[in-house]
């Protein structure tokens, strides 16, 4: 995998800090479970529901589908940030920074917004959350602060992303993703909400189709001495 070096003192922060990084964006909780997500579009076996979130103007949005992939498949496709722009809606680059493992990393990456507005990046810290009974995994994304200089580009300070991913057999997974985003700059809430629909139905749809690629669709986790995953293959 690619790796992007910032800055020296970056690895030794990763490595050896990662219970120190400042959290903008895990206050706001999504739960897939709330009954106030209001359906908004049910097409091609996607249905993609919002809700609102107190003290923003932004919708929350959730996607749920049932996909013909394996966990490991989609989980090898999220954690290849070459795929980003291959089936994330506006991804133009991801790169995984320094200090990663298959539970923690931390993550840069660049979405594309149409003119006039600026494009927008981000730093998140990634969380990867196994359940060893049930088979299900939970990958958490929360903007931070720091690690990547801030550029031309608008930087995304608010971001909360939630991906669970439950398996049904071996061949079908059940995908709830859940996000919230402050856009920052210059561009009208009402846009924003009008756009938002599109990114977890057309994301999702490409989703599908890249695990199914010949390098993901045979995918296999890696597990350590305490049958825990270090990784996917």
């Amino acid at each position: 995998m690619k790796r992007v070096h910032v800055i020296s003192s970056l690895a030794l922060a990763v490595v050896f800090s990662l219970a120190s990084y400042s959290c903008v964006g895990a206050d706001v909780v999504l739960d897939p479970n709330d009954p106030e997500w209001e359906l908004q579009k049910d097409q091609d076996d996607i249905q993609v529901y919002f809700k609102d979130v107190e003290g923003s103007d932004i919708k929350a949005f959730m996607g749920q589908t049932v996909m013909s992939a394996s966990v490991s498949s989609i989980v090898k496709v999220m954690k290849d940030e070459r795929t980003c722009a291959d089936w994330v809606q506006g991804c133009i680059n991801a790169e995984t920074l320094e200090g990663e493992t298959f539970q923690e990393a931390f993550q840069y990456g660049v979405n594309d917004l149409p003119w006039p507005a600026d494009d927008r990046d981000y730093v998140n810290h990634v969380s990867t959350i196994e359940n060893a009974e049930t088979g299900e995994i939970s990958i958490f994304l929360d903007a931070v602060e720091g690690y990547v200089p801030e550029s031309d580009n608008v930087r995304l300070k608010k971001m909360t992303i939630r991906y669970f991913l439950k398996p049904i057999n071996q061949f079908e997974t059940k995908i709830t993703w859940v996000q919230h985003t402050e856009p920052g700059g210059n561009i009208p809430d009402w846009l924003v909400n009008m756009l938002l629909i599109d990114i977890p139905f057309y994301s999702l749809t490409r989703l599908e189709d890249v695990a199914n690629k010949p390098d993901y669709r045979s995918a296999q986790f890696i597990y350590g001495k305490d049958r825990r995953i270090t990784g996917v293959e």
